[in-house]
């Protein structure tokens, strides 16, 4: 099976990053796709989307419209994220997640940041 993802701006900048428990067990405790499209200096465009930490793929529409004009710096990704997971109901099993979460966010928004 192949998927051909046609190369737009927000494809151009775009990661897929997973945490996993260890290396030789495959199945992400949390996973995210993050990409951005810069102009000018700015975040023209955002997309941010979480796995492992819902029943489906948990996209994060408010932090990416948070982020649009900003200049890709650690001050705007972290002033982005604040409350994302105000909505989460998280299982007292699995709260360590949230946490997990924003940190693999976080470093995946720094990578594509730093990209020239």
């Amino acid at each position: 099976m192949q998927v051909d993802v046609p190369l737009t701006g927000l494809a151009r900048r775009s990661l897929f990053a997973k945490v996993r428990e260890r290396a030789s067990f495959e199945f992400a405790l949390v996973s995210a796709a993050v990409s951005l499209e810069l102009e000018k200096g700015c975040i023209r465009e955002a997309r941010i989307v979480l796995g492992g930490v819902a029943p489906k793929p948990w996209r994060l529409p408010a932090v990416e419209a948070h982020l649009r004009g900003c200049p890709p710096s650690e001050e705007a990704f972290q002033e982005a994220l604040t409350g994302f997971d105000d909505d989460a109901r998280p299982l007292e099993s699995n709260a360590f997640k949230l946490v997990l979460a924003r940190n693999l966010i976080l470093r995946s928004l720094a990578e594509l940041g730093s990209l020239v």
